[in-house]
């Protein structure tokens, strides 16, 4: 299944860039930028702001965390879990 539009919650890798290959959550998509976290050098209080052109979206998606963060929880703990999780996944297919 390919992912067309970027929304909140979703997982993307980056394809360009010195972080190629790391995996976000995207908190927040402005257009063609994206707001993404990784939990760890990325914390959700303060997202990179990311160019979509230059991320490869992924079928997985974690809304609830999104949501958590929009409401001003700090979640980078869940984020880092959540992306490891889907890594590990990643690695098995």
């Amino acid at each position: 299944m390919k992912v067309k539009t970027p929304e909140a919650g979703g997982v993307a890798e980056s394809i360009s860039g010195r972080d190629a290959g790391r995996l976000y959550i995207i908190l927040a998509a402005e257009g063609d930028r994206l707001l993404v976290s990784d939990g760890k050098y990325r914390s959700c209080f303060s997202p990179k702001k990311k160019n979509a052109k230059h991320v490869r979206l992924l079928p997985v998606f974690f809304p609830e965390i999104a949501e958590r963060v929009a409401a001003g929880k700090d979640e980078d703990s869940e984020i880092r879990a959540a992306l490891k999780k889907t890594a590990q996944e990643l690695v098995k297919k």
